[in-house]
């Protein structure tokens, strides 16, 4: 099933971060005004003359805001409870695929020393434990 998926996947080209970071600072500040254009837009709904309904169900503009602002704070817990680890976990296997992080090779690294530190320690240990042993 993987070959399948494989074949008709294109392959991911190694960048610099110029371009990662240039859609980082752009999703960043893009947020700022998502909030303002939010409020503008929901003024312009509850005011809205030919939809009267709105303001029937909610008899002032701050309720209105609150009863959006309820339904932002449901949908920010779905997203913290579902899909951010979702997207983390993807966002690691990607990472580690085709030896792509840096950081990942450098984990890999000072675990193969941490393994031969530990391996280094305990034959001393045992020629420690051993010298023990022979003086008493």
């Amino acid at each position: 099933m993987s070959s399948i998926i494989d074949r008709f996947v294109p392959k991911q080209r190694k960048m610099s971060t110029r371009v990662g970071g240039l859609l980082i600072m752009v999703g960043e500040t893009m947020f700022l005004f998502s909030i303002l254009n939010f409020i503008m837009i929901t003024r312009l709904q509850y005011y809205s003359s030919g939809d009267s309904y709105i303001r029937t169900l909610f008899p002032h503009y701050i309720v209105f805001l609150i009863g959006l602002s309820v339904i932002a704070f449901i949908g920010m817990m779905f997203t913290y409870v579902y899909i951010f680890p979702s997207k983390q976990k993807f966002s690691q296997e990607q990472a580690i695929k085709d030896d792509r992080s840096p950081m990942y090779q450098k984990i890999l690294e000072i675990q193969k020393e941490l393994n031969e530190m530990r391996t280094t320690v305990d034959s001393l240990s045992e020629k420690v434990d051993r010298m023990a042993e022979e003086r008493n």
